[in-house]
């Protein structure tokens, strides 16, 4: 059977469980862990202020599913649960899965776009600090960096509002891609239901774009950074510069 979720104790090399992840208790005696059903929320990027959007994981349709606990890698305990529809609705079982599969699809496509800005800023924080400290006989590498950090910009700036600073300033500058998917999350998310037809074309406009957008990011790494540090190899100096 697929692990749907997992919660652990033990630590990384950063001091802690995985990021986001709620540690469950392990005191001497009895232990309380309340898990909301959802899978994990989609990956962030610094600083992000979503107008009427949400990151949290979908949650897993009503089913027969079971708990495991382990302990230094060996199974101490199993326990049987089942997930029940609040008695009032008359959805469906193919509804709630229908649900479930939009909102993982969407939550894994939050998470590539933000994990390529992500990418896309350290790719852009490298070639801008290498470019400052290029001598100015070297002017057409400096050109050619400044070049790659416009056209990098011009892909984050379409995936993301970078100008958002508070909750407001989406009244003066629109959403941009990652909100739109986020809030059509929180849409689709926002009832018992399943997903409608208007709902599974605004996500097919939207990942399309994104995709568009992710393609001239992979288009940037393979071709004007690989020319990029071609030429600074031509010049005896050392290639520093690489997409992830």
């Amino acid at each position: 059977n697929a692990v749907i979720r997992k919660f652990t104790r033990r630590m990384d090399s950063t001091g802690g469980g995985s990021p986001g992840e709620p540690q469950p208790a392990a005191e001497f005696g009895f232990n309380t862990f309340v898990w909301n059903y959802r899978l994990p929320n989609a990956t962030t990027i610094a600083n992000l202020i979503m107008w009427g959007g949400s990151l949290a994981g979908p949650r897993i349709p009503p089913g027969n599913y079971s708990t495991r606990l382990t302990v230094d890698g060996k199974v101490v305990g199993t326990e049987p649960i089942v997930v029940k529809a609040d008695l009032r609705l008359t959805t469906t079982q193919d509804d709630f899965a229908k649900q479930f599969d939009l909102m993982k699809k969407i939550n894994a496509k939050l998470t590539e776009t933000h994990t390529a800005i992500n990418d896309l800023r350290d790719l852009r924080t490298q070639i801008e600090g290498l470019s400052r400290r290029l001598k100015p006989e070297n002017k057409d590498l400096i050109d050619k960096a400044k070049d790659i950090a416009t056209k990098l910009t011009a892909v984050e700036e379409a995936l993301h509002q970078t100008k958002i600073r508070s909750g407001q300033d989406a009244l003066n500058f629109p959403i941009r891609l990652n909100n739109k998917l986020a809030a059509l999350s929180s849409f689709v998310d926002s009832a018992d239901y399943g997903p409608t037809a208007s709902a599974y074309v605004v996500y097919t406009d939207l990942t399309t774009k994104i995709d568009a957008e992710l393609a001239k990011y992979a288009a940037i790494k393979t071709q004007d950074v690989a020319e990029f540090n071609k030429q600074y190899a031509a010049k005896g100096l050392p290639i520093i510069i690489s997409g992830r």
